[in-house]
């Protein structure tokens, strides 16, 4: 215990370096890109914004992450994990804000693995299996939209319609085989057991995925609605494109919630679909502002409701536990 105390002291200078130096770096690119453009220009981009438009894409937003968190609960589901809805909602919620702020990639996975595992009473490795299928899910569903946005932008649309319904018709060929493929004989301890439970799971995941492409979609046109508040007139299909890129540059944990490499990203890819670097780069601080008020307002509504519980518990005296209110799953 003791060495392990030490090798925990010993780290801690190395981390608070490099967040240290994160910081420093958001700094940087935010500055630089503020001086490149001109505070002018970016305050004349955000104030001929359109708040109905940035209404509509914040509620857009919020239902984004309603069904992400349903997406999430489907996961733990499949993996026996026995939680209260509104801890989900919580732990979710709480996450994604500390993804935003913290200098790290996994900060806010970390703290959804920690709260759902201590609700739950469930393996550590279980919950983290299922916000790597959560993330991996979201990701490889973004992938497919980017690839078929770049296709529609850059080709055809007859290509395009071409590609969508090739894709389209292997989902629904793998959708329909993936039941009935034998499942590999695995030893209960195997590591492998750890990493896909049983074929209920297996067949989980891969319908989680198709219904990420839903999400994606959703979540891409809340971007595009906020870039339409801001003036900007791309095609849906380069939005996906854009998205997608944007979502890879700010996997690396360079700067806290990728502030700055969002908005550069946006700022040159707009820029190139012919609007203005400015609006992009407002565009990729919409983002963040939707991102963050629709987090906020799942943990207000949240709260709304564990105080309205409680009120009716000081009044009636406890109710039992409705379906909608823990996940639970038939042995």
């Amino acid at each position: 215990m003791a060495g392990a105390h030490s090798v925990m002291k010993a780290g801690a200078p190395r981390r608070g370096l490099l967040a240290a130096i994160r910081v420093a770096i958001t700094v940087a690119i935010v500055g630089g890109l503020i001086v490149k453009l001109s505070p002018g220009e970016i305050e004349h981009a955000l104030a001929q914004a359109s708040p109905w438009l940035l209404a509509a894409a914040l509620v857009l937003m919020c239902v984004v992450q309603a069904l992400v968190v349903v997406k999430w609960l489907v996961l733990l589901r499949a993996r026996d994990v026995s939680v209260r809805v509104l801890a989900v909602v919580r732990a979710y919620c709480v996450g994604n804000l500390l993804s935003n702020v913290l200098p790290t990639a996994v900060g806010g996975d970390v703290y959804r693995v920690y709260r759902i595992q201590r609700e739950g009473g469930a393996p550590a490795r279980d919950v983290t299996m299922t916000v790597l299928y959560e993330r991996a899910t979201g990701y490889g569903a973004m992938t497919c939209l980017g690839a078929l946005g770049a296709t529609f932008h850059y080709g055809s649309a007859a290509t395009g319609v071409v590609v969508l319904a090739a894709g389209a018709g292997a989902a629904l060929l793998l959708g329909t085989l993936l039941p009935r493929l034998p499942f590999p004989a695995i030893r209960h301890d195997h590591l492998l057991r750890h990493l896909l439970a049983h074929r209920r799971e297996l067949t989980t995941v891969y319908r989680m995925f198709v219904f990420s492409l839903a999400i994606q979609a959703l979540y891409i046109s809340a971007i595009a609605l906020g870039g339409r508040a801001l003036g900007i007139h791309l095609s849906w299909w380069y939005w996906a494109l854009t998205t997608w890129i944007v979502a890879v540059a700010t996997l690396m944990p360079v700067t806290p919630g990728g502030l700055g490499v969002r908005e550069s990203s946006f700022s040159a890819l707009v820029k190139r679909g012919g609007s203005s670097a400015a609006q992009g780069a407002s565009a990729g601080f919409v983002l963040g502002l939707l991102l963050i008020a629709a987090n906020a307002a799942g943990l207000v509504a949240v709260e709304v409701v564990e105080r309205a519980r409680r009120r009716v518990r000081a009044a009636y005296g406890p109710a039992p536990l409705s379906s909608a209110e823990a996940v639970t799953v038939e042995p």
